[in-house]
């Protein structure tokens, strides 16, 4: 007997493997499709397949140098408008120093020449970009310096609280530098014969303000003898009233060796002890050294005060006529000024002599009559010489302080108490004064205030300041000139013009120090175009990258594509031969 065996069904084995090939080649098909019209070689990280840790680096990288990008790009306008406008300071210095030198114009045109390059200088100092104002440092929300007309003249917006510039402190320093008239120092007839000038007895005046003796005075024959005994000063003795912390601040002014006088913002945290207020006396008396405390001030508290002793000496010089001086002889007195200069006075006899005259006195019939008249001429001279150099020390000296001024308590500006019978610096500080400078008043470095990361390993630093020593110079130096005024007379202005000439002069920024500000950013300017030129080469090797592991290369993916359809129409042959495969087709 013949076994039928049954056919073998489409859902064997064999048929069953060929659908799953067919399956695999055709989602092989449909994803080059999705490569061939997307040019990627996935939707999504995980179509990267083992190359995704490597895409998502890239990516990575691209974004940080795009941050890097932002930054630089912003900060490049902000560089250039800082280098624009210390160059414009430099060139406002610049014509200021040329014509004080020149001593032309005269002490008026000056002045006004003074007062537009201040303005000029506030001007661009004030200058903001993107909203920020890139003279204030981190605080940069509001215009970092006052007005030039407020800087000068106060502010009186708030009648209730009005606030005094720059003229109203140099005519309190003016004041009492010159105290009667005749620079402190007094002149008397201790005998019929003979003239003396004193200092001031007030130690603290004396150690302040005004002229001191320099020396004997020296004549020119032996018409006169000169007797000389030299002034002694010592240092005012400092007391806290509590013991400060170490963030109080304070100012301490000490007077010289040289003559002149320093001063020492300091706080506590510069003191070596400061458990007490005894103790931090001390320390502070320390850390001086040989410095005479002339002025101390501070908030309250620590509520810092120095106290001048009874001791020390006026300087004194007696001029005795022993016989009638010839004509052409001279008495010379030299004077010291707080600023560490000192003056000479001049007196020559001359037979006759006008009036008002400084300079000449007149030979009298007797001794007694010529001592008179040496001591008129002296006063005369000495009144000369306070409208002239005195006033022109004074106005340099109260910019200097104004200048100094901060907004931390217990830094304002220096000001006078003219309230007991002689003047003294208030030790409170004062809060009746413009502060000039109104942006961040750290103590870092200006250029800290602003950093610009221009890559993962380097950062470059882009911050201004209006208070930098170069800039405040500046500003002292054409403020000193333009509230300066003028003397009494023609001739004092012009003197005093030619003395306040130096000592503004000596205030203004050396070229070199204001060229070293020009040199930072004309620096910062070519790092950041380095840093941009950088990270462009940087970002070409990681776009490359990123190119290679995410593309799908046209040519390549239509060959691919073109070998898997051939292979799926062979698959689909194959497969239909097999579903039609059974034993009587086998058997045929």
């Amino acid at each position: 007997m013949t076994t039928i065996y049954p056919s073998i069904p489409a859902s064997s084995y064999p048929i069953g493997r060929s659908a799953a090939d067919l399956m695999a080649l055709k989602q092989q098909i449909d994803q080059l499709s999705s490569q061939l019209s997307s040019g990627r070689v996935g939707e999504t990280f995980s179509g990267l397949g083992a190359s995704r840790s490597d895409s998502l680096s890239a990516r990575a990288m691209l974004s940080a140098l795009d941050g890097y990008d932002v930054g630089i790009t912003s900060a490049q306008p902000r560089v250039q408008l800082i280098s624009t406008s210390v160059a414009q300071i430099s060139k406002s210095v610049v014509t200021l120093r040329n014509a004080l030198v020149s001593n032309n114009p005269g002490a008026g045109a000056s002045e006004a020449l003074a007062r537009d390059g201040l303005e000029s200088t506030i001007a661009v100092l004030n200058q903001q970009i993107g909203g920020r104002y890139v003279f204030g440092g981190r605080e940069d929300r509001m215009p970092p310096v006052a007005s030039a007309a407020v800087l000068l003249d106060g502010d009186s917006s708030d009648p209730a609280k009005p606030l005094a510039g720059l003229k109203a402190l140099v005519a309190e320093q003016t004041r009492a530098d010159r105290g009667d008239g005749t620079g402190r120092l007094a002149v008397s007839r201790p005998s019929p014969t003979s003239v003396q000038l004193r200092e001031d007895a007030d130690p603290g005046a004396r150690a302040n303000f005004g002229f001191t003796l320099a020396g004997a005075a020296v004549v020119s024959s032996s018409f006169a003898t000169v007797s000389h005994s030299a002034g002694t000063i010592d240092g005012a003795g400092p007391q806290f009233a509590q013991a400060p912390l170490p963030s109080d601040r304070f100012r301490v002014v000490v007077n010289q060796p040289s003559g002149g006088q320093k001063t020492y913002d300091l706080s506590g945290a510069d003191l070596a002890d400061i458990s007490s207020p005894a103790n931090a006396a001390s320390s502070l008396l320390a850390l001086l050294g040989n410095g005479k405390i002339a002025s101390v001030q501070s908030a309250t508290p620590p509520g810092l005060q120095a106290t001048f002793a009874t001791g020390g000496t006026a300087g004194a010089l007696t001029i005795d006529v022993a016989r009638q001086p010839a004509v052409g002889d001279q008495l010379s007195i030299k004077l010291a000024l707080r600023d560490g200069t000192t003056t000479t006075v001049t007196l020559q006899a001359q037979s006759r002599v006008d009036a008002d005259s400084a300079s000449d006195f007149a030979i009298g019939a007797t001794l007694t009559e010529t001592a008179q008249n040496i001591s008129e001429s002296l006063r005369r001279a000495l009144a000369r010489a306070s409208d002239t150099v005195l006033a022109a020390s004074s106005t340099v000296r109260a910019t200097q302080d104004f200048f100094a001024g901060q907004s931390a308590p217990g830094l304002a500006a220096r000001r006078i108490d003219f309230s007991a019978a002689t003047p003294a610096y208030a030790q409170i500080a004062s809060t009746s004064t413009v502060t000039w400078y109104r942006g961040e008043g750290s103590t870092a470095a200006p250029r800290e205030a602003v950093v610009v990361q221009t890559s993962s390993t380097s950062a470059l630093a882009v911050g201004a300041r209006a208070n930098e020593d170069a800039l405040r110079s500046a500003l002292a130096g054409l403020a000193s000139v333009a509230a300066s005024g003028s003397g009494t007379t023609t001739a004092a202005s012009t003197e005093r013009s030619k003395s306040l000439a130096s000592r503004a002069l000596a205030l203004l920024p050396t070229q070199e120090a204001v060229d070293g500000i020009t040199n930072d950013f004309g620096l910062a300017q070519a790092a950041l175009s380095e840093a941009q030129s950088e990270n462009k080469a940087i970002r070409a090797i990681h776009r490359t990258q990123l190119d290679r592991l995410e593309s799908a290369p046209a040519e390549a993916v239509v060959a691919e594509l073109v070998s898997l359809q051939n292979r799926l129409q062979a698959s689909y042959q194959v497969t239909a031969m097999i579903s039609k495969l059974s034993l009587v087709n086998y058997l045929r």
